[in-house]
């Protein structure tokens, strides 16, 4: 507990109402480049992996960065997904300990957070901690995450005992994107498949000629 205590002030504090509103002015954020990012959250705080599972063609397509919201070390934090230099995914987060339940987004905060990545359209529930963006483009799901990287470099990610809880907004290029993925690696795998059947087939092929010997 006493690792828990000096590790991260920020998450025993909720963010006020009228601090996120300066955060999150109502405009899109999908959609947005790697420099608009700098601009608005300052540099990053570091860059998470691509998704191992995903062929290494689809993972140069990616990368994912972790920001100060505001600029800010006590506050929120957000993980951006950009596919070829644009945002497609957007994870709003506090740091808490895991079995904690403290350390959430509050219904308030979770509706500026949806109402900043509105892009001029409002946004409805599809389910008790899920939304759909009336134009289609996108989506948001309140959840827990395992940390994807350690936000101090002087602990290892495996020691932490911490869950990432927050909101995550996808856009549509996102969905597609996964989705592709998805046949891709399915057809890998079928492709993988093939292969070793046939070489099974060869061997057992170079088997059949020495029999009887």
């Amino acid at each position: 507990m006493d690792l828990w205590r000096s590790l991260r002030p920020r998450l025993r504090s909720f963010l006020p109402l009228a601090w996120l509103a300066l955060i999150f002015p109502a405009q899109a954020r999908l959609g947005e480049d790697e420099s608009a990012l700098v601009r608005r959250f300052g540099e990053p705080l570091a860059t998470g992996p691509a998704p191992a599972k995903l062929p290494a063609s689809l993972q140069a397509r990616l990368v994912t960065r972790i920001y100060n919201v505001g600029g800010t070390k006590d506050g929120a934090l957000v993980e951006v997904t950009l596919l070829e230099g644009v945002s497609v995914r957007e994870f709003y987060f506090l740091e808490r300990e895991k079995g904690k339940s403290g350390e959430i987004f509050n219904e308030t905060q979770i509706q500026v957070i949806l109402e900043a990545n509105g892009g001029g359209s409002g946004w409805q529930p599809t389910g008790a901690s899920a939304w759909k963006r009336k134009d289609g483009v996108a989506t948001a799901l309140r959840k827990d995450v395992p940390p994807s990287v350690s936000l101090n470099p002087k602990i290892p990610l495996q020691t932490q005992l911490m869950t990432w809880t927050g909101l995550e907004v996808q856009s549509k290029n996102w969905d597609e994107f996964l989705a592709s993925a998805q046949r891709e690696l399915e057809t890998l795998q079928k492709q993988q498949e093939a292969e070793a059947r046939r070489k099974r087939e060869q061997e057992a092929a170079a088997r059949d000629l020495l029999r009887g010997i």
